[in-house]
């Protein structure tokens, strides 16, 4: 590739003046004097901003320590890629995120993105544990086509080889990337770049730690910048029918483990305590016990929703005739507390009825 350029540039000696007028790589001296892209980066704790007593603590430490912004002090070479602007949402563990949390991240989302187009994307720090969640619930709520970036770590920042820093930088990174829009919520961690809907934490103290599994990732970041080979077809974002500034009150919905013998007490004691819907995380391809498929089938009777997925973690839930006669609405292949997410939206925007149940489960 060398060679041709010098042998081209030989042969056309005035482009060669012109290419050396336009400045490096072929850029005009205006393009390469443009502004930095903008990015939103919003802190809310977890491990990624968290400080251990000694640089061998990594499993035993108080999660938000580090303030957002004394983070990316750490990191000034992010200053070379994108104009930072941070913010400390919050400071907690991820496992203190509730539904109340999501949805006023959405709408400091939406608002930003709607008020000034002048973002190039958001970047969010999260404890890992439920870091997947808020990245799915956001991925359904959040009314912009701009990369959204949900970054954490598997080490604190104060540990020897510490993860956060370099996925913070590729979070950034990403989120300035062009070809990162329309691609929905995006979980970058370990230089990983998967979908909101299916990446998923599968290791409790390895630094890979997120993965898609049999679906893949949708990107990679390496050394030499960002790059992508699919894109979620699922609905998401600005294609996503869910408001969340209309809901006021997010409904109960819980998720019961199935296995050998499984009693239906838990799910009788659930329906007692109010919950409008249940995901069940099934055995297999969503099996449940007799007693807890009696109980699912009486819990749909009076009027809650109920959700069959699968706790292996890979492949479809498919209708089965008994399912379909007791009202149960198939998980597809989306994870149980994933299932339950998209089940509690639904229900909060007023989508209750079996078939309308179904298709969202089919679309998204």
């Amino acid at each position: 590739m060398h060679l041709f350029r010098r042998l081209f540039l030989r042969a056309f000696p005035l482009l060669s003046l012109l290419a050396l007028q336009a400045g490096p790589l072929g850029l005009s001296t205006r393009a390469a004097d443009a502004p930095l892209p903008r990015v939103v980066v919003l802190g809310t704790g977890g491990t990624i901003q968290s400080k251990g007593a000694t640089r061998m603590v990594r499993h035993d430490y108080r999660a938000g320590r580090f303030e957002i912004n004394e983070l990316l002090a750490l990191i000034p070479e992010v200053n070379k890629i994108a104009r930072v602007e941070a913010e400390q949402f919050s400071n907690i563990g991820s496992p203190s995120m509730t539904p109340e949390l999501w949805k006023s991240l959405a709408e400091k989302i939406n608002t930003m993105a709607y008020e000034q187009p002048d973002i190039a994307g958001f970047v969010l720090t999260h404890g890992t544990n439920t870091l997947e969640e808020t990245a799915y619930f956001l991925h359904l709520a959040v009314r912009t086509d701009k990369p959204v970036l949900v970054v954490g770590a598997q080490r604190p920042s104060t540990a020897i080889s510490a993860d956060g820093f370099m996925n913070l930088y590729h979070a950034i990174q990403a989120a300035v990337e062009p070809d990162s829009r329309g691609r929905g919520v995006m979980i970058c961690m370990n230089a990983q770049l998967t979908s909101a809907r299916e990446g998923t934490k599968t290791s409790a103290y390895k630094v890979e730690a997120f993965n898609a599994r049999e679906l893949g990732l949708l990107g990679v970041v390496d050394p030499d910048g960002v790059h992508y080979y699919r894109k979620p077809f699922r609905r998401h974002t600005v294609l996503s029918e869910f408001d969340v500034s209309k809901i006021t009150v997010f409904p109960r919905v819980d998720v019961v483990d199935s296995y050998a013998a499984a009693p239906r007490d838990m799910i009788d004691f659930l329906v007692g305590k109010g919950a409008k819907g249940i995901v069940l995380s099934g055995h297999g391809a969503g099996g449940s016990s007799p007693a807890q498929a009696e109980a699912m089938a009486e819990a749909v009777k009076k009027g809650v929703a109920v959700v069959n997925a699968s706790r292996t973690g890979s492949g479809r839930v498919i209708a089965s005739a008994a399912n379909l006669e007791a009202g149960i609405v198939p998980g597809d292949n989306l994870l149980p507390h994933k299932a339950r997410i998209l089940l509690m939206l639904a229900l909060a925007n007023g989508k209750s009825s079996e078939a309308e149940l179904t298709r969202i489960f089919d679309q998204y």
